[in-house]
């Protein structure tokens, strides 16, 4: 597994180094510490501009190779430092690298004491060609964990890569599936056939018993990895849904597909996933699709 970890020496990318260091990776995992020196633009080239470039450069060195060494107790790393700008040479080493999972820090508290995420961060979930964990804070280690699943295939695939890991028997994990409501239609309700409320309630029925189908073929997966896995199956609104199993008491990370279905069979990152990624107030694993090859 390849595993590419972006820091600038801030306390929040250190916070996300802490977090991979406990994360439970393969033995064989392979990590790249990645770090991106942005250099401002001088129209001079004079021994106090290149100075100054050296310095970053060293800076970044530095930042890298620390992170590298704590890394290396549990797994082979190597340091990279790159010029360029972070939002863009994240994305395009996990690309050229083809990496497995790209961790970043999610920078920043709001004036609420919600999460905003930066730039680096946003840019990384969106244009990354593989999952990203975004860690939030300096959780104790991994003790919790929901899954959040709607039936499609990007959250089976998420919840999938998940399991797939070497997870630690004590983890608890609970799924979460989530169905928005059928939606009472505009027209007038006597020019259908049959009567609304029991169209809806009949659809909403399909739409139950089909997850909690997903919902035991995952449990049975889930078992041969740990005995702690707690299920619930919630008609409502899939991204308030989330975030309220993803807020309550020692959950330390939220799993999630990068595209899922709505109420039409939509794809709706920007609705779903991106809000929990924004507003859950723990660590958010987005697992997304490698794209495939033109051609």
């Amino acid at each position: 597994m390849r595993v590419l970890y972006a820091t600038d020496g801030s306390a929040d990318a250190r916070a996300a180094g802490e977090w991979l260091s406990r994360f439970p990776l393969p033995a064989s995992a392979e990590i790249v510490v990645l770090a991106v020196v942005t250099l401002p633009h001088s129209a001079l080239d004079i021994p106090t501009v290149r100075a100054y470039y050296d310095g970053l450069r060293g800076a970044a060195a530095a930042v890298a190779e620390q992170a590298r060494a704590d890394l290396t107790r549990r797994w082979a790393a190597s340091a990279r430092v790159v010029e360029g700008e972070p939002r863009e040479e994240i994305s395009r080493l996990a690309e050229e690298w083809n990496a497995d999972l790209v961790v970043v820090g999610a920078r920043g508290l709001g004036a609420v004491k919600g999460w905003l995420l930066g730039s680096v961060s946003t840019a990384a979930v969106h244009h990354a060609p593989c999952p990203v964990l975004v860690v939030k804070g300096r959780p104790p280690g991994l003790r919790k964990a929901v899954i959040a699943v709607d039936g499609s295939p990007d959250s089976m695939r998420a919840a999938r890569f998940f399991a797939a890991l070497p997870l630690d028997p004590t983890l608890v994990i609970r799924l979460v599936a989530v169905a928005e409501p059928p939606r009472i239609p505009v027209a007038d309700p006597e020019l259908f056939a049959v009567p609304v409320p029991t169209a809806l309630r009949e659809s909403a029925g399909a739409w139950r018993t089909r997850l909690e189908g997903v919902l035991r073929d995952l449990e049975t997966e889930l078992r041969s990895k740990t005995a702690n896995v707690e299920q619930s199956c919630i008609l409502g609104n899939p991204a308030e849904e989330i975030i309220g199993a993803a807020s309550e008491p020692q959950i330390d990370l939220v799993v999630v597909g990068a595209r899922g279905h709505g109420t039409m069979m939509r794809l709706v990152l920007g609705s779903v996933s991106e809000r929990v990624l924004h507003h859950a107030p723990c660590s958010v694993l987005v697992v997304k699709r490698r794209p495939r090859p033109a051609g």
